[in-house]
């Protein structure tokens, strides 16, 4: 076993090596991406006159992942957010992502999102997000707030 463990050892120093030599940028971690774990299937996606969808939640509140694919053509940068995202990475992708669609799909994608990365403070709740989309003072200072695309 110790073997194995030399051999794979040694392959990665040479993929290391290799970067530096390259001049590729090396990272001692690994590139994660997001997984949206905490979620499970409950039914394809229900849409709504506006291209929300009703069934974002399962029953037991963890994100529908059979919504998933929908919610990611419509609302790309929401849905790219990962666990470690910050509430910065959330303003640019909502900010991103309002000018092409109405103010429940991002609602949407987010409700998905928080659900699935298990969001805590600092990142604002679903409905306080809703509250700043619909704000007239544009807290989150999206240069077409106030539309919501469509």
């Amino acid at each position: 076993m110790r073997g194995r463990y030399q051999a794979i050892g040694t392959a990665l120093a040479a993929v290391v090596v290799f970067a530096m030599v390259a001049g590729a940028p090396v990272s001692a971690a690994p590139f994660v991406m997001p997984t949206h774990g905490h979620t499970e299937k409950c039914g394809k996606p229900k849409k709504n006159q506006d291209g929300s969808i009703s069934n974002v939640l399962c029953s037991n509140g963890k994100a529908n992942s059979q919504v998933r694919k929908y919610l990611a053509g419509e609302s790309s940068f929401v849905m790219q957010l990962g666990a470690g995202a910050t509430v910065e990475d959330l303003h640019v992708a909502v900010c991103g992502d309002i000018e092409g669609v109405t103010y429940p799909v991002v609602l949407n994608a987010y409700t998905y999102i928080y659900a699935a990365n298990h969001y805590k403070a600092p990142l604002p709740t679903v409905k306080a997000l809703g509250r700043a989309l619909v704000s007239d003072n544009n807290p989150l200072g999206c240069a077409s707030a106030g539309g919501g695309g469509g």
